[in-house]
């Protein structure tokens, strides 16, 4: 068994990738609709290498791998590997969630010792929970795996929605603020984008209510940088066809009141981004109403999870009914810097930490 480094645009790699997919049905961000855009808008300079693992002369699994010089707070020098990710906040900034290996899965000493030597940290983010068979650290002499943190990624279980009423699963308060807020809407009307120019009318349309909240907040929101918005332009152009986007609106008597913008894939729906209306009327809840709606659309096109992806906001463990975990975690050599670095962070902490109320 061997790793091979392959030049991501070239046929083989999109050919290894294609049939390494068809064994792997876990994540749309391993998808090659997803992975070739990412590919295509990346600058060349930046894009990474398909490192492929051969057994018995056939690809069994792979992953794209960046190598690069960094320094870490300004003074750590470090040469990184970043695991389906490049390094570059900008690029990096699409949030891969349910990361790992396409094909077959392996624990991680195994997959480094087949690795290019000279690197000092691999960067793993936003990893499946069972992810190189749940990250044990076992065979790795010279280097440690660290989980810098764990977020859970809530989602909605889609066969118990058609066994059941939605709103019934929710806790009652939750239940209560839904149709509140739904009363207080007034009539509704939701819409599925049909068509390619109507996907585009409808993305347009969030990410104007997207940055208006952003920009609120003194921040001008993701889809404010170029390359951003043309990813995502670009996805839906060659993915619509495909079934494997949706752009969700929810109007009403007045006008809009939210466009959800969501992944399909192999029976799940991933929540990835939303626009939603701001009212003064704190009793008008726009995410939750819109979520509802696409929730029970989901159910009823016969949908497996609606997933609303990593991320510890009140709403998605209120909307939910079940939740995953991610991880992001990173092996790293056993360097004195490092160690260095570790004191330096737990002086940090305690300097940071308020006195304690000890009675005198």
């Amino acid at each position: 068994m061997h790793l091979d480094l392959l030049d991501p645009y070239s046929a083989d790699a999109e050919r290894t990738w294609r049939e390494l997919e068809g064994t792997d049905s876990r994540s749309y961000f391993l998808s090659w609709g997803w992975i070739e855009t990412w590919l295509a808008c990346l600058p060349r300079k930046d894009a990474p290498e398909l490192a492929v693992i051969v057994d018995g002369g056939a690809p069994v699994a792979a992953a794209f791998v960046k190598r690069r010089w960094i320094r870490r707070h300004r003074i750590l020098p470090s040469r990184a590997v970043f695991f389906n990710t490049v390094g570059v906040e900008r690029y990096d900034a699409l949030w891969i969630e349910y990361n790992g290996l396409v094909g077959r899965d392996f624990a991680i000493a195994p997959w480094i010792a087949m690795l290019p030597a000279g690197w000092d940290e691999i960067f793993l983010p936003g990893l499946r929970a069972d992810a190189f068979l749940g990250m044990t650290a076992g065979g790795l002499p010279h280097a440690q795996v660290r989980i810098d943190r764990k977020v859970p990624a809530y989602y909605v279980d889609l066969a118990k929605v058609r066994a059941k009423d939605y709103l019934s699963l929710l806790g009652g308060q939750t239940r209560s603020q839904v149709r509140r807020s739904q009363r207080e809407a007034g009539e509704l009307t939701t819409e599925v984008a049909r068509d390619e120019r109507e996907a585009i009318a409808f993305y347009e349309e969030m990410c104007e209510l997207h940055g208006r909240l952003w920009r609120a907040k003194g921040q001008p929101g993701a889809f404010a940088d170029p390359w951003f918005d043309q990813f995502h332009r670009r996805l839906i152009g060659t993915r619509f066809a495909h079934d494997e986007i949706e752009l969700f609106r929810v109007r009403t008597q007045t006008g809009t009141l939210g466009v959800l913008y969501n992944f399909v894939y192999r029976g799940r729906v991933l929540q990835y981004q939303s626009g939603l209306e701001h009212y003064e009327n704190h009793h008008l809840r726009p995410g939750f109403i819109a979520h509802a709606a696409a929730i029970e659309h989901a159910a009823a096109a016969g949908r497996d999870i609606y997933d609303f992806l990593g991320g510890e906001m009140r709403y998605k463990k209120s909307l939910s009914t079940d939740c995953d975990w991610l991880v992001w975690a990173r092996v790293q050599r056993n360097a004195v810097r490092f160690l260095v670095e570790d004191r330096l962070r737990v002086w940090v902490a305690a300097r940071r930490a308020p006195p304690s109320d000890t009675a005198q």
